[in-house]
C-alpha cells in the first residue's frame, strides 16, 4: 500500500504540471485538477485512489504533505514527473490536452516495484 500511495501522489503531479515560456509566466495548464490513479501491477496492483492538485504558474502544488513533487509539462502538454518520498520516488509521464490527459508510472518502494495509468481532469481556474 505504500507503494501504491507513493507512486499515485507521482502520477497525480504528473496530471498537473506545466511549463510556462517565462519563469513566471501563466501557463495553459494553470488550476484546479482531479487526478484519478489505477495501480495496474506490482506492489500497487488493484489500487485506484484520486487526488486533487493545484496549478500555478505552470507548477504543482500538492498539499499533501507526505511527498516532494517536481517536474514540467511542455507548451505542447508533454508531462514528466518526479516524486520522492521516505517511503520511496516515483516517475510519472504522458500528455495533457486542453482540460484533460492522462499518462502512466512507475515507481519503486520498500515494497518493491510499482507501475499503473493516470487521468485527469481540470476543474477550475
Amino acid at each position: 500500500m505504500l507503494a501504491l500511495r507513493l507512486t499515485t501522489i507521482a502520477a497525480a503531479a504528473a496530471c498537473a504540471l506545466a511549463i510556462a515560456d517565462g519563469a513566471q509566466a501563466r501557463s495553459p495548464y494553470d488550476g484546479s485538477w482531479s487526478v484519478s490513479v489505477a495501480g495496474r501491477s506490482g506492489a500497487c496492483a488493484g489500487g485506484n485512489y484520486a487526488y486533487n492538485v493545484e496549478i500555478r504558474n505552470g507548477i504543482v502544488r500538492y498539499n499533501g504533505g507526505d511527498a516532494q513533487i517536481s517536474g514540467r509539462v511542455s507548451g505542447g502538454g508533454a508531462v514528466v514527473v518526479r516524486v520522492v518520498s521516505s517511503q520511496g520516488n516515483a516517475v510519472g509521464s504522458g500528455r495533457l490536452r486542453g482540460n484533460s490527459g492522462g499518462g502512466s508510472f512507475r515507481g519503486a518502494s520498500q515494497q518493491g516495484a510499482c507501475a499503473g495509468t493516470w487521468s485527469g481532469q481540470r476543474t477550475g481556474m
